[in-house]
């Protein structure tokens, strides 16, 4: 028996393709894989087994809270936190996979028996052929060292301390499937209960072109690889007989596909609503427009990142506020009235007037088109492996005076222009622990479990870590 936790709520869990990628190797490969979530009161979906019953236990550890999450499912399932403890008792072994893992793996240090690092497609019959055979000899030594054979794999037990150490680097590496014709491609369930409701996920691509400073998919996930025309269109044609349901295109950046246009156009034939997780302003055309119009979309999200174009330059994001207002003005011409617009605040070079600057563009698109807007603000983090890893965290304190000034600046249009709740602890929590290193395990272990006021207060040594990570990796 094998568990395979989300350490969020269902809702959110049944969005995430890498999941349902798993859960579907697993079960083709004839493992019994059963799916817990943060709201499944430590119990499986399939069988409702509890989480203490079975021997494997990986998770998918999308954004760095989820950590939190998943130390309080495991605590609460009577689980020991530590694979010293855990192999002393011959505890559940335990895996972490999942977008975290691509950028800082040294986060479930003490936690993990071992870490796939990168796509898991890469290391899926690797880790199957390795756990089988634990299942046998039951020798825990022996495991860590079957597993470590794949260069893309990191095993706490043998690596940590190499390290440490001031010998030669581990020699681990990100997987990245090439060749995404041999992935699946496609969500596996169709269920309302999911958080963009009954729709059919479609991954168009992984990686990215772009080399945005302070953005880890290119760095972190590696070169843009695009899934076929060919084969996007099979998948929503084997899901037609399956009635009502929307098509969802999952990708760093739909705009990017060389063949998006051809797709639009199949999935309006086929009488589909179409949503993008992702799609920048420069891309967005009468295409994109049509398919939204099509189904009922009535508003957009874009991600203009920065107010001013100076600091949107700095951050590679090669459009003005006249090309903003100029694609806004053709989306209202197909019935777009509401605009959700993220920003970031705390950016490098980032002064005063740039948050000002986000008030006054949101202002002028309101005063020339008349559009109702929400604006979704979020704090910058520096995160490993990007040009920006460098940069300063602001802070809580630094990012309430910045948010004050953008609350100023849109006095008056508080019935137009809706400014989102930032969620402070939930930044600073992102930045501890996207910077944890070996150093810090077991203080962060004893922290994550419902104290904020620990994460407060944790020092990060983002040098050591840099370094740290820099002996994990060829």
């Amino acid at each position: 028996m094998w568990a395979l936790i989300y350490p969020n709520v269902y809702k959110v869990g049944m969005t995430n393709l890498g999941y349902h990628y798993v859960y579907a190797a697993l079960k083709t490969r004839g493992v019994g894989a059963e799916r817990l979530f943060f709201d499944s009161n430590c119990r499986s979906l399939e069988e409702d087994r509890h989480l203490g019953e079975f021997p494997i236990i990986t998770a998918s550890v999308s954004y760095e809270p989820d950590y939190v999450n998943l130390i309080n499912i495991l605590a609460d399932s009577k689980i020991s936190l530590n694979w010293r403890d855990r192999a002393r008792f011959n505890g559940p072994v335990i895996g972490i996979g999942g977008a975290v893992s691509y950028i800082n793996p040294l986060l479930f240090s003490s936690l993990a028996d071992f870490v796939c690092l990168g796509d898991g497609e890469v290391v899926i019959d690797h880790l199957v052929d390795s756990l089988r055979d634990y299942m046998i000899h039951q020798d825990r030594a022996r495991l860590w060292d079957e597993l470590s054979t794949s260069p893309y794999i990191y095993v706490p037990p043998l690596h940590d301390e190499l390290i440490l150490s001031d010998k030669d680097g581990i020699n681990r590496k990100r997987g990245r499937i090439q060749d995404l014709s041999k992935s699946l491609g496609h969500s596996l369930w169709l269920t309302p209960e999911a958080a963009f409701g009954r729709t059919l996920l479609l991954e168009l691509q992984r990686g990215c072109f772009r080399n945005c400073p302070y953005c880890v998919v290119p760095n972190n996930f590696g070169k843009a690889r695009t899934r076929s025309i060919d084969d996007l269109i099979s998948f929503l044609d084997n899901f037609k007989g399956l009635g009502d349901f929307n098509v969802g295109l999952v990708t760093p950046e739909a705009g990017d596909h060389p063949h998006l246009g051809q797709l639009l156009d199949a999935i309006m034939e086929a009488g589909k609503r179409v949503s993008f997780a992702s799609l920048r302003i420069d891309a967005l055309n009468e295409k994109v427009l049509e398919a939204l119009a099509m189904g009922g979309k009535r508003s957009i999200t874009i991600a203009p990142e920065a107010g001013s174009d100076a600091l949107r330059m700095t951050i590679k994001k090669h459009f003005t506020n006249e090309l903003i207002l100029k694609k806004l003005a053709m989306a209202k011409e197909y019935g777009i009235n509401s605009v959700k617009m993220y920003f970031m605040i705390g950016l490098p070079g980032e002064s005063d007037e740039d948050i000002r600057a986000i008030a006054e563009m949101s202002q002028s698109i309101w005063d020339l088109l008349k559009i109702k807007l929400t604006l979704s603000i979020g704090i910058f983090v520096p995160k490993p492996g990007t040009p920006f890893s460098g940069e300063p965290f602001i802070g809580i304190s630094e990012g309430r005076r910045r948010l004050n000034i953008l609350h100023r600046s849109l006095r008056g249009f508080g019935k137009v222009i809706t400014l989102r709740p930032v969620d402070f602890k939930g930044s600073l929590k992102e930045y501890v622990l996207s910077w944890y290193g070996l150093k810090e395990a077991e203080s962060i272990l004893n922290l994550a479990k419902n104290d904020d006021r620990g994460f407060l207060n944790l020092p990060v040594s983002r040098e050591l870590t840099q370094e740290q990570l820099s002996r994990l990796y060829l």
